[in-house]
């Protein structure tokens, strides 16, 4: 595949490695322009993911994961103490902490503000989160899809959720998350590959659906239903 390829397939980071190993003279202003446009999206800083050496959890039928029990546990507490108490505990972790203890800590915050609606704590969290422990899929997912709900740049979400995919190729809500900021950056830019690209990782969403994800699935088919609603100008 291509540089264009990978672009408009928002696999980004592959993108980005293409561009930087290109030798011939005739791509070289084409690599040089993902090279400026990534670098401007951090992507020479992401954390590197080391394949294969976690399990990757499947999405449960109440669409959370393992790695929200935690909050789930700390929201039920009703007393304003051991409430508190928990927080000041999860904030020593993330300080003090094995990695993989770190990492669970910055996600279980994240999650906690994004409960909050405090958004920008929330990604500041889960970016830590995947900084701690990169090869967990979820804290990748997650990170991208919450930028892609509340207003970060497309290419932003776009290198999360990438990675999320790589980790966890058979993930039915990453893919589909894909596909939403791919449609996103057709109607933003008015480039039709990218809604091409959004429609195939659309197909693959909705197959890569488990039995027990129904709300999941109908939500992928009604994108798929609302794609003829996108017009090019």
């Amino acid at each position: 595949m291509t540089m264009d390829d990978y672009f408009y397939n928002g696999e980004l980071m592959k993108c980005y490695e293409v561009a930087k190993q290109v030798t011939n003279e005739n791509e070289k202003k084409l690599a040089n322009k993902y090279i400026k446009l990534l670098e401007e999206y951090d992507f020479a800083s992401y954390p590197k993911p080391a394949l294969s050496v976690e399990t990757q959890h499947a999405e449960r039928a109440d669409e959370s994961y393992p790695e929200s029990d935690t909050v789930v546990e700390i929201r039920a507490i009703k007393d304003e103490g051991e409430f508190s108490n928990r927080i000041k505990e999860l904030e020593a972790i993330a300080t003090t902490g094995t990695p993989n203890e770190r990492a669970n800590s910055f996600f279980t915050q994240g999650e906690l503000f994004l409960f909050a609606h405090h958004y920008n704590e929330s990604v500041h969290c889960f970016k830590q989160a995947v900084k701690e422990n990169p090869n967990k899929a979820v804290y990748w997912g997650i990170t991208g899809q919450t930028m892609h709900r509340f207003g970060w740049m497309p290419f932003d979400a776009l290198g999360y959720l990438e990675q999320a995919i790589n980790l966890d190729p058979n993930n039915a809500r990453w893919k589909w998350n894909k596909a939403l900021v791919l449609i996103q950056l057709a109607k933003d830019l008015q480039m039709a590959p990218f809604m091409a690209n959004a429609a195939i990782t659309l197909e693959e969403s909705l197959a890569a659906c488990a039995e027990h994800q129904r709300s999941l699935k109908d939500a992928i088919q009604n994108t798929i239903d609302n794609m003829d609603s996108y017009v090019f100008s």
